[in-house]
């Protein structure tokens, strides 16, 4: 099977990544669920440019690599895949220095799976041709992949676990052992 994943919030736990920089940063606790534009506005934490600038900060900065963790479980699952024989490819929105340390950050890992950096704003869609199902955390990116990729998952996440999933475009999945299982059946 060849399965595509979205980098951050399905490989790397970015709202947890997120809340610990905004803590170093600031001085802030903002709980990971906040991070979303939308949330983080309603809530007068940030402003949509101060949003930017941190976002940026976050993914292109090395010094917070060390900060980075997995989300639970997707390091085992990935391996368990790829020894399964799937063809795993990486698609993400990261560009430049960010797509850098992300690359830099799976060999540390040892995953070794082809990265695709499309940039961010930019559709995914030309990159998931070919793939059997896309995972992503983002729902707003799910969207213009709806009839390119035949199966669509948002891997559910703090800051997008309130979003209803219109199950004619997505299912939600809520781990990676939900993920497993369900491609498994």
């Amino acid at each position: 099977m060849k399965i595509g994943l979205d980098f951050d919030g399905v490989i790397l736990n970015c709202d947890s990544l997120k809340s610990k920089v905004a803590k170093e940063l600031y001085g802030l606790d903002i709980p990971a669920s906040y991070f979303e534009l939308k949330t983080l506005l309603e809530k007068n934490i940030l402003t949509e440019e101060q949003y930017e600038e941190f976002k940026e900060e976050v993914y292109c900065n090395k010094k917070w690599k060390p900060l980075m963790q997995p989300v639970k479980d997707a390091l085992r699952y990935i391996q368990k895949l790829l020894k399964e024989g799937h063809e795993l490819k990486i698609i993400t929105s990261r560009q430049g220095p960010a797509l850098e340390i992300a690359k830099e950050w799976l060999q540390e890992q040892n995953i070794i799976i082809d990265i695709i950096g499309v940039g961010y704003k930019k559709s995914k869609a030309n990159s998931c041709k070919g793939l059997d199902l896309y995972v992503d955390d983002d729902l707003e990116k799910l969207a213009p992949l709806v009839g390119i990729v035949p199966v669509l998952f948002l891997f559910t996440s703090e800051s997008n676990r309130h979003l209803e999933v219109d199950t004619k475009s997505a299912r939600r999945i809520e781990s990676w052992d939900h993920f497993y299982q369900t491609i498994q059946s």
